[in-house]
């Protein structure tokens, strides 16, 4: 992996990536799945960050089973640069589930049998035993790029999955991420997170704490900031 030393600007087109939220709303606060990335990650260096990463060229492949609901539909779809804009889907949403697995070990939002295997198996595995991505157990949560003048910039869908939607634990990471775990919004809010980041939870908090209607953020950076706007779609069936 590059050192951060040895990194430089990014100058092309943001690559495309996805993020996964893991909320466990059981107890009395909710709590977030989170990790802190390697010291020596090119990107965001020792930042306490979501699961995600880069698509990969098959991810667009896997047909998945339930579906979004239709507004988020409509904003992720809308926002995808493919020919075939399913196909783009698919690939954002089987990306932040595979990363979130190979990165924390948690397999969420996924159907198909068996995963009783799953620790035996790396992500080729369970999508050769079957496994596909669950749209039914994912809310889209947001878009944001990077902003200009980074070692990497990334143009993310992040997507909401709630903690029920965990299928299984592997004990074993691609050691992207250390001391993950769940937090607490406080908890979290006292460690190194990126700017994005703290925009992206405290979006979640107003939802949660406040009941207020969910809305698909996009942050993009203008004039030393970031923006917000929000994504639009049709609501209802």
């Amino acid at each position: 992996m590059t050192s951060p030393a040895a990194a430089k600007t990014f100058t092309g087109r943001p690559l495309l990536a996805a993020t996964l939220i893991v909320v466990d709303r059981s107890g009395p606060e909710p709590r977030i799945l989170m990790g802190r990335r390697r010291p020596d990650a090119v990107f965001l260096p020792d930042k306490f960050v979501f699961p995600g990463g880069r698509l990969e060229t098959h991810d667009g492949d896997l047909a998945p089973t339930g579906a979004l609901p239709d507004y988020d539909r409509t904003c992720l779809v809308r926002g995808v640069r493919h020919a075939d804009p399913e196909r783009g889907m698919r690939a954002f949403v089987t990306a932040a589930i595979r990363e979130t697995f190979e990165e924390t070990g948690y397999l969420v939002a996924v159907d198909g049998s068996p995963v009783d295997a799953a620790p035996a198996l790396d992500w080729a595995g369970l999508v050769g035993s079957g496994v596909r991505p669950d749209l039914s157990h994912l809310r889209y949560a947001a878009r944001a790029i990077t902003p200009p003048g980074r070692p990497r910039r990334y143009d993310t869908r992040f997507f909401l999955a709630d903690a029920s939607a965990i299928r299984t634990i592997v004990p074993r990471t691609d050691g992207e991420l250390s001391e993950i775990g769940w937090f607490g919004f406080d908890r979290v809010s006292a460690h190194d997170l990126p700017s994005i980041t703290r925009l992206v939870l405290q979006d979640l908090k107003d939802v949660l704490d406040r009941g207020q209607n969910r809305e698909i953020p996009f942050y993009y950076w203008r004039s030393g900031s970031f923006r917000r706007v929000v994504l639009k779609g049709r609501t209802g069936g």
